[in-house]
């Protein structure tokens, strides 16, 4: 955990390389101090399949800014939530294993950015717990040095399939290649489920790159999901929802890839 707080100091632990201390209270792009800040536990069984029951835990803070994310408020505003109990945290984690929940979910926001928060959880809970690691996947080569062997199961979002559509939707306009990078790398240390949430007018530019890339990779599974909600003001964010035509279509390139599909 060392290690963590030290890359706080002068903060890289994503792209974005604020170099902020964070450690006295500095915030850069995630707005977020040293404290990690988690806002919401449950149980959960609408994951993919094999990971149902559940425990999703989630941390408040994140280095993108897409204008259709469902928890928008806690990253734009990190600091509204609690500082974490750990201990207490700890505890929820014990009593919602004992009720059944089979993974330990831990996502945001973007967890990576509460990395020595989320070091600081895994180094108090049983030692058997099955952690699923739910990221957007865009950090650097630390949070992946921290995260080795800690985690069972790295459920990966691909959300947009070249740098121009990053930009506009995320924010990022280098996501496509840390994305990439990070998924590879993290492929070779477990089991791997890259989640693709289709959007409206963004099946050729951005679906169908992603499924080709992803059908060049060994021992990935891929979860598409039509779900995708627009945001209630209007932005680049696509506003309508997701058609059968699309979704018909998305499901063409992914056979067509030759990706491994999981529910």
């Amino acid at each position: 955990m060392e290690f963590a707080w030290e890359a706080m100091r002068a903060c890289t632990l994503c792209p974005r390389e604020c170099r902020v201390d964070r450690t006295i209270g500095q915030k850069g792009y995630c707005g977020l101090g040293a404290k990690s800040r988690c806002f919401r536990e449950m149980i959960y069984n609408r994951e993919e399949a094999g990971l149902n029951p559940s425990h999703q835990v989630y941390f408040a803070g994140c280095n993108l800014r897409c204008g259709f994310c469902s928890v928008a408020e806690w990253n734009e505003e990190p600091e509204a939530a609690k500082e974490t109990d750990v201990k207490a945290l700890a505890e929820a984690v014990r009593q919602r294993q004992a009720r059944g929940a089979r993974t330990l979910n831990l996502l945001g926001g973007e967890p990576a950015v509460s990395m020595y928060g989320v070091l600081e959880l895994l180094a108090q809970v049983a030692e058997d717990t099955v952690v699923v690691w739910n990221s957007n996947m865009y950090y650097g080569t630390k949070v992946a040095q921290l995260l080795a062997g800690l985690v069972d199961i790295w459920l990966a979002d691909f959300k947009c399939g070249n740098d121009q559509c990053a930009g506009r939707l995320l924010g990022a306009e280098d996501y496509v290649g840390v994305v990439k990078t990070s998924i590879e790398r993290a492929s070779r240390r477990g089991q791997m489920i890259v989640r693709h949430v289709v959007m409206p007018g963004h099946i050729e530019c951005c679906t169908k790159p992603i499924m080709e890339w992803l059908g060049r990779l060994d021992g990935v599974k891929v979860s598409l999901k039509y779900d995708y909600v627009p945001p209630v003001e209007e932005g680049p964010s696509p506003m309508g929802y997701l058609g059968e035509k699309d979704a018909r279509k998305a499901m063409e390139f992914a056979r067509h890839a030759k990706v491994s599909l999981v529910k």
